[in-house]
């Protein structure tokens, strides 16, 4: 959602404009590593890592047909890449505030873009952090709302960041449905019944009543890199939240365009992630 705010800046307490070509260039590197994400997961399923039994085994006293994967999912390989994302992201939002401050002929060494669980957060860090930039900095700042409650994909861009830098990576998980297609020249006609497993532990699925000893005909499967239970976003889609946080990061930056009638970098920003958040939507 584009962030509208209007806010009238004046030029006799701004007598230069900020410079927000080194903000455009942080977001267009986390973009590059996004799209470095999407290539080493394509990579990665195209070697199909999953197997299938052909028939169904029996199993104490009843058919299953087991489904996992023939090799393991490479969860640090995500996991660094991310944190290479949302720390480009969050210090784009830091280096907008330092080009304010600049513009100012302030010091721009107590400069950082405030986030927090609440508004209220967000207020006791305005005096210190964003003031060197500027009453129209700061109301900027709070219209972004870069608080749990408010702009979540800004939040949880911050927390992942802070996680990755003091903690651990950022840790994933990867959910796959499949669909397994059995009958047909069985003499029965084909018939599909579905499960999904989580990383490597696979899933035991029952064939349709009748196809106990039915043969495979076909296994599709549908994988999808998800947050881990211990991230901010836990269980949501990586790619399609990443290209959030970053339409979100470039918001933002429009908004101080818009504001200080700066060169328009966002739009192009805002364009390749609107391209990508569609394309992660697609089926």
């Amino acid at each position: 959602m584009m962030l509208k705010v209007h806010v009238e800046v004046s030029s006799r307490n701004l007598p230069i404009k900020p410079d927000f070509a080194d903000t455009a260039r942080k977001i267009e590197r986390a973009n590059h590593h996004l799209f470095e994400f999407e290539r080493v997961a394509k990579t990665f399923f195209d070697k199909h890592p999953w197997s299938a039994g052909m028939i169904p085994e029996r199993r104490g006293n009843k058919f299953v047909i087991p489904v996992g994967e023939r090799r393991p999912f490479p969860d640090r390989a995500f996991s660094l890449i991310i944190g290479d994302i949302v720390h480009n992201l969050r210090t784009s939002l830091d280096y907008i505030l330092a080009a304010c401050a600049i513009a100012r002929g302030n010091a721009i060494d107590q400069t950082e873009f405030p986030f927090g669980l609440r508004r209220s957060d967000i207020l006791s860090r305005m005096k210190r952090r964003v003031r060197p930039a500027g009453d129209v900095a700061e109301a900027l700042v709070l219209a972004a709302r870069p608080y749990r409650r408010g702009n979540k994909s800004l939040w949880a861009m911050a927390e992942l960041d802070r996680q990755d830098k003091h903690r651990l990576v950022v840790p994933t998980a990867c959910l796959t449905k499949v669909a397994i297609t059995a009958g047909g020249w069985n003499g029965l006609p084909p018939t599909t019944v579905f499960g999904r497993f989580r990383d490597g532990e696979g899933v035991l699925v029952e064939p349709a009543i009748g196809y106990e000893k039915a043969l495979m005909m076909e296994a599709s499967y549908n994988p999808e890199i998800v947050f881990a239970h211990q991230s901010p976003l836990r269980g949501r889609p990586c790619i399609g939240s990443l290209w959030a946080m970053s339409e979100a990061t470039a918001t933002v930056l429009h908004s101080f365009e818009n504001a200080f009638g700066t060169v328009r970098f966002s739009s192009k920003l805002l364009e390749v992630s609107a391209q990508r958040l569609r394309a992660a939507r697609e089926p």
